[in-house]
């Protein structure tokens, strides 16, 4: 029996992608002299498509920045949520429900400074989106931003393997997958809600 089960594994792409984008905050697992994955970060990353890597910026001290050239882990986690009986009628044991990304790929720091620049600026864009006034780079002269880049280091990750696990109950029938949703959206709970409503549209 492989684990995890297959219904929860068989993802498509665009939406493993989709879920990175809305919840970017990854945990990195990565390996130190003394034992294999002992050394966990949370750092937000944001993922390029066309080059199939994450860029990131940590300070100076993280233990990421030993990492270059070496394989590491990110997992990105997206909503999450207790499945009662309750949601349908009994018919079902008390489960939970979630959705979470797996990325394998090779770090490297950015060292030049005219890409420290591109990275931050492409971050900063990216995050400032929602905001109705958007905070610039263009902000900062010079001296502020070198003094900046003194204190942090830059990460570009290109990943090599990503794999799914969204355990939405896509092996329960379909009258319990669509009352559970009506369930999660009446109480609120209207990522997991979306997301599950997604997962009846593929096999």
């Amino acid at each position: 029996m492989s684990y995890p089960p297959k219904p929860f594994t068989h993802i498509p792409e665009a939406q493993l992608y989709e879920l990175i984008a809305q919840y970017p905050l990854a945990t990195i697992l990565s390996s130190s002299p003394a034992a294999a994955l002992d050394q966990v970060c949370q750092v937000p990353m944001l993922f390029d498509r066309d080059t199939g890597t994450f860029i990131g910026h940590v300070t100076a001290n993280n233990p990421l920045v030993q990492q270059e050239n070496n394989t590491i882990k990110l997992l990105f986690n997206g909503p999450n949520a207790y499945l009662s009986p309750n949601h349908c009628n009994n018919d079902i044991l008390p489960s939970w429900l979630y959705a979470s990304v797996e990325v394998t790929g090779k770090l490297e720091l950015i060292t030049d400074h005219s890409e420290q620049l591109a990275a931050m600026t492409q971050l900063t864009n990216h995050f400032e989106q929602g905001f109705d006034t958007p905070w610039q780079m263009n902000k900062l002269n010079d001296k502020m931003i070198n003094a900046m880049f003194k204190q942090i280091r830059f990460l570009r990750i290109t990943a090599s393997q990503h794999k799914g696990n969204f355990k939405l109950s896509q092996n329960k029938p379909m009258r319990i997958r669509e009352q559970v949703i009506a369930s999660l959206h009446a109480e609120g709970r209207t990522s997991m809600a979306q997301l599950m409503l997604k997962s009846l549209t593929h096999k």
